[in-house]
This record gives C-alpha cells, sequence and structure tokens, in this order.
C-alpha cells in the first residue's frame, strides 16, 4: 500500500470531525480491488461507486451503480462478514449488484480468496473481466470491510426529519 493511501486509512478523524474516505482498497493495490469517485444524490445517498479490479497484468474499471432501496449495504454487509468470520466459513458467499456489474465470490482456505467479475451490464456486448485475489484474514480483512463501510455508508449525519 502507498504511503499516502496507508496516511489516508489510518486517519478518520481530523480534530474531531469525521473526514469521509475517497477510496477504499480490498487486497493490494496491484493485486486487489478499489473502491472510488463515489457519486451521491442531494440527500447524500450514493447513486453509484468506481470500481477498479488489478490482478496479474488485468486493469479493468466500472461503474457501479448502488442499489434504488439499500444502497450499497449489502456489498457493506457482504465484506463486514467476511472479516467477522475471519476463522473460516464452510462454501462460498457471493455478493451480485443489482445490475449485475460487479459479482463478487469469496472462499475461505486459511485465506480469503475473492474472485471478481466486472461486466459492461449497459451493454449486450460489453465486455467482462475476472480475477482473483486473496486477503490475509484478520487484521488485513477487518481493515477492509472498515474502510468499505465507511466509503459506501449512507451518511446517517446528513438525514434531516419532516
Amino acid at each position: 500500500m502507498a504511503i499516502w493511501q496507508e496516511f489516508r486509512v489510518r486517519t478518520g478523524c481530523l480534530l474531531g470531525h469525521h473526514v469521509p474516505m475517497d477510496t477504499a482498497t480490498v487486497g493490494r493495490e496491484n493485486d486487489g480491488l478499489l473502491f472510488w469517485d463515489v457519486k451521491r444524490g442531494p440527500d447524500g445517498e450514493i447513486w453509484f461507486v468506481w470500481v477498479r479490479l488489478r490482478v496479474g497484468g488485468l486493469d479493468a474499471s466500472w461503474r457501479v451503480s448502488s442499489h434504488y432501496a439499500t444502497g450499497f449495504d449489502e456489498l457493506v454487509g457482504f465484506f463486514q462478514g467476511l472479516a467477522a468470520d475471519w476463522r473460516g466459513w464452510s462454501g462460498e458467499r457471493t455478493y451480485e449488484s443489482m445490475e449485475h456489474e460487479l459479482r463478487l465470490t469469496a472462499r475461505h482456505d486459511g485465506h480469503v480468496r475473492i474472485a471478481v467479475q466486472l461486466h459492461q451490464s449497459s451493454l449486450p456486448d460489453g465486455w467482462s473481466a475476472s480475477g482473483a485475489f486473496r486477503v490475509d484474514p484478520g487484521e488485513e480483512m477487518t481493515r477492509a470491510a472498515e474502510n468499505v463501510t465507511e466509503l459506501l455508508s449512507y451518511p446517517r449525519q446528513l438525514r434531516t426529519s419532516a
């Protein structure tokens, strides 16, 4: 992880003020997923996020739309579940975005192995890219889940009562 990214990951507050992160990495910079450029609506709801997959010479990015009712709550829950069960689980765990642009499949074999499929769903003959990477369970997976949660959670403080 680059020094600047490590600094940004470690700083969540500045003088007692909440400072939202602008990226979240799962895995490593050149072997994993990067979430960035979150587009929010006027009330703070997330409309989409860009996702970048970098593995073994492959470098693919695509815009992933949020679910109209739940935003990215399922994706956040997916990563939180992987972190919580750091000792392992049987079988596969899967997340798929509403528009099918992103599909993640995780297995635990002593490491968390995450297979990724990015698909240009807006075009019938669009491209697709896939790859897999591993994340160490425990601290590395927990940090990744926390970063994804920070980036993709609806900002509760922006909600107002009518």
